[in-house]
């Protein structure tokens, strides 16, 4: 199995366990001049993509276990999209260095990891992935995900980036409300976060773009209505950004960024649920 095949394999097959298929080394890989991908992955009718809303539990409402097992369940989707869709940049970008190439790989084997994680620990639980409806965010954006810069601005400095704000948030939510098995499975996600913004700000700022015009080389490669809001959480800390190889002055534009799109969560109240001082 070369790596394109492998690739294709994770998009083609319907079956959660096979998108889990992890090889012991990274295949050879030849290259499929001129192949365009499919723009959505095979799924079982249990794993289909939805547009029924399903929210995520309120931080405070962590207390609940069932909560936290619907936040996991949520977190889940997000990893088995992280693994289809990487796997779906191998395919597109057949003309990326070999060096991009291989980092596809890796991340798709630690989203892999941490997607086993999550099923673990809500099939512990009684909840299967499926269980609840199962959104398509990042699969939305592939008309805006073109190129090979494009693709890592939105996947790996937007949506990861969040997450680089959200594992943090909800490994402290849980480690508040006891539950510390599920903190570390949060804390193991969010060190492997960090290598990823890194690797795709190396990619997106490869052409010698200077600390401060990170932002607006950044800020270039969106298409609206995607904006630098998906690249952050309710709560935002600064110094991750900085911690994953961005610029001091990015990591200050993205905290001031506001636009008509910011959600509605009360930092505030997620700040006294930590005991955090509030401004």
């Amino acid at each position: 199995m070369t790596l394109n095949e492998y690739a294709q394999f994770l998009l083609s097959s319907p079956n959660l366990e096979d998108k889990l298929y992890s090889p012991e080394k990274m295949p050879e890989d030849i290259l499929w001049p001129n192949f365009a991908p499919k723009d959505r992955p095979e799924r079982s009718p249990k794993l289909s993509f939805s547009d029924k809303k399903s929210k995520m539990p309120r931080v405070e409402h962590l207390n609940s276990e069932e909560n936290r097992i619907l936040s996991l369940h949520h977190f889940a989707n997000h990893e088995l999209m992280a693994v289809e869709i990487f796997a779906w940049a191998i395919l597109k970008f057949q003309n990326a260095p070999s060096s991009v190439r291989k980092s596809l790989f890796k991340t798709i084997l630690e989203e892999q990891k941490h997607l086993r994680l999550y099923l673990d620990s809500i099939r512990e639980w009684g909840m299967d992935l499926g269980d609840r409806p199962l959104n398509y965010i990042f699969w939305k954006q592939i008309p805006n995900m073109q190129t090979l810069q494009k693709f890592f601005a939105i996947m790996s400095l937007s949506f990861e980036g969040a997450n680089l704000d959200f594992s943090m948030i909800y490994r402290k939510a849980f480690e508040k409300f006891g539950d510390q098995k599920r903190a570390d499975i949060m804390q193991i996600v969010h060190d492997d976060e960090i290598r990823h913004v890194k690797r795709g700000a190396k990619i997106v700022f490869s052409d010698g773009v200077l600390q401060d015009q990170q932002w607006e080389k950044y800020l270039d490669l969106l298409t609206h209505p995607f904006t630098p809001r998906r690249a952050k959480g309710f709560l935002y800390f600064p110094e991750l950004r900085t911690k994953a190889g961005l610029s001091v002055e990015f990591a200050e534009a993205l905290g001031a960024y506001t636009d008509e799109y910011d959600g509605t969560t009360n930092a505030r109240i997620v700040k006294n649920v930590f005991g955090m001082e509030t401004n």
